[in-house]
């Protein structure tokens, strides 16, 4: 049994916060980093500029709200070809970073060239949903270039003077001539350098590229593109460069010489390299995370197809790790969270990957395996790893943990495949009642008894309409007074009794009934709103969910405007609350949601902070109010985290002038929180339970009393 003193403890717990602490302050770093040194520029993913920092206006001559909305069209020089823009669009567009030098025209006429970096920021289906462009002004560098063509005296002057390194090198890459700058860069090893060959300072592993970039040069006879390499000195320091060739022809016409236009982007890189590494990674255990993983996940079923080899997928989840974050504080959670991911990697060879999906959900990745029997030792192994029991603050803690299993290609040969079948056989696990691991088998996918009862049942209930409503109150913070109310749909079967929503919703998605249920629903709460109006209660708006499946019917508009119709009900005091999975189809989504608030209707995002929509374009969604989600504001009281996650949604509803609702608030302390940071309007225990009609009665009777 592992023990932890006091003194290990207070020191992991001061890592944890370290770390945290370590990865705000890396990230206020480099933004004021390149706030201050380069031109920074951040667009959707149509290239609408949605961010400008001080340097791109000074240098366009622009300012911040001439640029914001517009694309970069606004730059446009005429210089380069449209075959240009989209080679670059192709590149960023497949989720690559582009590399390259534009001219770009400011407003006032004038034209300065920028070296620029686009990284492009994918979500899990691999499409870019925003860019971020790096661009530093070249325009001197450039000059230097024309210059130097037209008089050779007038380059050494203007080399000699150059803060970049200008070489110029034989054919055989022997060097003819440096720059002074080349002092700065290469330190103490300069002398040496100046009767050196360009390859003998290139890092190994790049000479290659540099060898055919400079072959390429000579052959074409004319400017290359630019070329990233490494150089590594006699001190075992490693710089990145930035090179752009040229070639000088004698009067033959043949290449003389190579003059080469070298920058240090070492700085950059390791920018590159941060950030990278800050989005592939999760903060807590520094595991890389799903989309890193699935990204890994991918190659190597392509290399398993390639050399007919196995894999395996292993999903695990902690077994009841909400009663220890519920019991001893998320501090604690975060470092058995930690000490999990820990054990889990001791347990695993050097070419496995784990992730970290989120909370207590860890993903594993075991290529090359010789069969199930070695997967089932790893999951054995780590099984007895995770049962170890850990003591954190004077408390032991016994863990355990269900693991489901699937091996490529037997149980699929696609990622998404293996990872849907690997979750399978995880929640065939917890079922079972949970400590322990199962490979996926055939049966685990087909349908138990009881959920086939269960769906019997469903088709049943909606004939003979065995469903009703029940309202949770929704109250405005400030003044404690009823706004709203949404309307939850509940099953008291006549023989199984009181089924609860979560049992029997996702066999209505899955086999479609979701949709009449939904439409019944729509149509109960409109009618029921009318009706509360017609006995003379002052005015509310009562919202209802729209699930993915029935948001994207061919007719949900015309529904929603007939059941409006039928009803009576004013479009106002209708809210339908949709869920951030909608977003993965924005294309689709964003006429659909704009049609409907046309009708006058109301929008709100459920369970905001979860899915699929993100700050950077939430502000383009026609939408009237964001949700947070229950998760933020269950610890949002004692958690930092959370607590930044709230103070961000807020801001950016007060700024886009969005409502901002709380669900799930339990406690006085989390009323104390939101109420101090400005959130208006709350929904939870805390306030209601969901109730009967009746029971909504008689709060609206001891309002008006």
């Amino acid at each position: 049994m592992k023990t932890l003193t006091d003194h290990q403890l207070e020191y992991l717990l001061s890592k944890t916060d370290e770390k945290l602490t370590r990865v705000v302050k890396e990230l206020a770093d480099i933004k004021y980093a390149l706030d201050q040194s380069s031109i920074l520029a951040i667009t959707d993913h149509r290239g609408i500029i949605m961010h400008a920092n001080d340097q791109f206006c000074a240098i366009s001559k622009y300012t911040r709200e001439e640029l914001i909305g517009q694309d970069h069209r606004i730059l446009n020089s005429g210089y380069h070809s449209k075959e240009f823009f989209k080679e670059m669009w192709a590149t960023i567009g497949a989720g690559q970073v582009w590399r390259g030098e534009i001219r770009n025209r400011a407003k006032d006429g004038s034209f300065y060239w920028v070296d620029t970096t686009i990284v492009p920021f994918v979500n899990e289906q691999g499409k870019p949903y925003q860019y971020v462009s790096i661009r530093n002004d070249i325009s001197l560098r450039k000059k230097a270039e024309e210059e130097a063509r037209q008089s050779e005296e007038k380059y050494r002057v203007i080399a000699e003077n150059c803060s970049d390194l200008i070489a110029i090198i034989d054919c055989e890459g022997t060097f003819v001539y440096l720059s002074p700058s080349h002092q700065t860069f290469f330190g103490d090893d300069a002398g040496e350098l100046g009767t050196s060959h360009l390859l003998q300072w290139v890092h190994e592993e790049d000479r290659e590229l540099v060898t055919n970039y400079l072959k390429e040069i000579c052959a074409a006879r004319k400017t290359s593109s630019l070329l990233e390499f490494r150089v590594r000195t006699n001190s075992g320091r490693v710089l990145y460069l930035e090179t752009k060739g040229n070639p000088i022809l004698d009067s033959c016409g043949d290449v003389k010489n190579l003059v080469l236009v070298m920058r240090d982007v070492t700085e950059r890189k390791q920018w590159e390299q941060t950030i990278f590494h800050l989005a592939y990674h999760d903060t807590l255990t520094d595991l890389p995370n799903r989309r890193l993983f699935v990204d890994r996940l991918r190659k190597e079923v392509y290399q398993a197809k390639r050399f007919q080899s196995q894999l395996a997928v292993m999903f695990l989840d902690v077994d009841r790790f909400k009663q220890i974050n519920d019991s001893w504080g998320h501090e604690v959670g975060d470092v058995i969270l930690a000490e999990i991911a820990k054990r889990i990697k001791q347990c695993l060879g050097e070419n496995d990957v784990v992730a970290r999906l989120g909370g207590d959900e860890f993903t594993i990745l075991l290529p090359h395996i010789s069969g199930r029997d070695q997967v089932d030792q790893i999951a054995q192994r780590i099984r007895e790893r995770l049962e170890e029991p850990l003591e954190v603050n004077g408390r032991q803690h016994n863990l355990s943990c269900s693991m489901g299993i699937a091996v490529f290609p037997a149980d699929g040969r696609e990622a998404d495949e293996l990872l849907k079948r690997a979750d399978m056989a995880l929640y065939f696990v917890k079922e079972r009642g949970r400590n322990g691991f199962e490979f996926f088998h055939p049966s685990i996918e087909e349908k138990s008894l009881e959920r086939i009862l269960l769906e019997n049942e469903l088709r049943k209930a909606m004939e003979h309409e065995h469903f009703h409503i029940d309202y949770q109150p929704k109250y405005e913070l400030l003044t404690g007074k009823l706004v709203g109310a949404e309307a939850l749909v509940r099953w008291n079967h006549p023989e199984l009794g009181r089924i609860p929503p979560n049992k029997f919703i996702p066999i209505a998605e899955e086999t479609g009934l979701i949709v009449p249920i939904g439409e019944w629903i729509l149509r109960r709460a409109c009618e029921q709103n009318r009706a509360w109006q017609a006995e003379g209660y002052a005015p509310f708006r009562v919202s209802v969910n729209l699930s993915v499946r029935q948001f994207f019917q061919p007719d949900l508009v015309e529904r929603v405007r007939e059941i409006l119709e039928d009803t009576g009900l004013e479009p106002q005091w209708l809210e339908l609350e949709i869920t951030e999975s909608i977003f993965a189809e924005t294309d689709n989504a964003v006429p659909i949601l704009q049609s409907i608030r046309d009708l006058g209707v109301h929008i709100s995002i459920d369970d905001f902070g979860t899915g699929y929509s993100s700050f950077s374009y939430v502000k383009h969604l026609p939408v009237d109010t964001i949700k947070i989600d229950a998760s933020f504001i269950r610890d949002v009281h004692m958690n930092k985290e959370s607590q930044a996650i709230v103070r961000a949604i807020l801001t950016i509803a007060q700024t886009l002038h969005l409502n901002v609702i709380a669900e799930g608030v339990e406690r006085e302390e989390q009323l104390a929180f939101l109420h101090a940071e400005g959130c208006r309007e709350g929904q939870g225990y805390l306030f209601s339970k969901p109730i009967p009609r009746q029971e909504i009665e008689t709060l609206l009777k001891a309002a008006e009393a």
